[in-house]
């Protein structure tokens, strides 16, 4: 029978991987050998093995991840669908890397650079640095952190805040474009929330200075010099979606018993739910359903996020990977939280 398999050697040449490359595939179940020698440890391939090799190798150098991988070669069907899904996300990609290498370039030229001015909705604004003020961190250690990220995209504004155990993103239809990448401070926002504003809203930044002014007045505030966290690739998480009514995962939030965790960093004792995700729905606590996906999740947090809509979905991806609750009414709303493990109580 081995004279009719291919020898890892042999299966190296044909498919131009290397013998290492086949040795970690083999180890990863991306592609195992048809039959292992018991005596010597040989590993002997079906001339079948050629193509899965060069299909692994190809995928492998646009950057798809192994789970993906090995999801083709077992199940070709479903192939394209895949494929299409990991060419957006390097769309994407490229789009987030064309917008830093933006920043970077009026960055380098920040003497020239004397004003940035755009329009906005004042109403929308105030609505989505609604959606976002609870993620807003307060660690004074950490001044990056302690504002909205204003960052615009073609068309609209993404206001983002994040305190590093989750991340808050919402968008504004901008009336007047411009190349805008600012953290507003949370004493801004919160004046900003707290205004009248009704019409639309100028934002200028000039130097060191930014201006929101509109029919209620103008706020001024410093530009704060940090670098905001890239957070771009957290937007595509939670590809799992499953309806939420909110009222009613917050109502079963609140009668169900919790966990009490403590955070190692600091020593931040919270109270923890356990979610099951099934076929048919969220439920708080343990499931019946033997397939159901068990993830844990600061009480707190989630409840905060159930407060951007009435209708929502729940997206996860597997029980240790970010938590994404999206509105489906509004694009670009969602919110984002990390899991606790629950194998870790205090």
């Amino acid at each position: 029978m081995e004279n009719e398999l291919l020898g890892i050697g042999r299966l190296a040449s044909l498919s131009g991987l290397p013998v290492s490359a086949l040795r970690f595939y083999d180890g990863a179940g991306v592609l195992p050998p048809s039959v292992v020698d018991p005596s010597s440890g040989y590993r002997f391939y079906h001339p079948s093995r050629v193509v899965h090799a060069r299909l692994a190798a190809h995928l492998r150098r646009v950057g798809l991840p192994l789970e993906d991988i090995r999801t083709i070669l077992a199940e070709p069907s479903q192939a394209r669908s895949i494929v299409a899904t990991h060419l957006a996300r390097l769309e994407a990609g490229l789009a987030d890397a064309l917008r830093e290498i933006s920043i970077v370039h009026q960055l380098l030229e920040h003497q020239e650079i004397t004003m940035t001015r755009c329009t906005l909705s004042a109403a929308e604004l105030i609505r989505a640095l609604g959606e976002v003020r609870y993620a807003i961190s307060d660690d004074p250690d950490q001044p990056r952190l302690n504002g909205v990220f204003l960052d615009s995209e073609p068309g609209r504004l993404r206001v983002v805040a994040t305190d590093r155990y989750r991340l808050a993103a919402s968008t504004v239809t901008m009336l007047q474009e411009a190349e805008l990448h600012v953290l507003l401070p949370v004493a801004a926002v919160d004046e900003l929330l707290a205004s009248n504003h009704t019409g639309s809203l100028e934002v200028v930044v000039t130097g060191d200075t930014i201006a929101l002014t509109g029919d209620d007045g103008t706020i001024h505030t410093e530009v704060v010099d940090v670098d905001f966290p890239s957070y771009r690739s957290w937007l595509d998480l939670g590809h799992r979606e499953v309806p939420v009514d909110a009222a009613a995962l917050r109502a079963a939030l609140h009668a169900a018993t919790t966990e009490t965790f403590t955070r190692d960093n600091d020593g931040v004792a919270y109270d923890v739910s356990r979610l099951s995700i099934t076929s048919s729905g969220v439920e708080v606590g343990a499931s019946e359903d033997p397939d159901a996906l068990v993830i844990g999740v600061n009480r707190a947090f989630l409840l905060e996020a159930l407060g951007t809509g009435d209708q929502l979905t729940l997206g996860l991806d597997d029980p240790i990977a970010p938590l994404a609750i999206r509105n489906p009414d509004r694009d670009g709303t969602l919110s984002i939280l990390m899991p606790v493990r629950l194998e870790q109580p205090v």
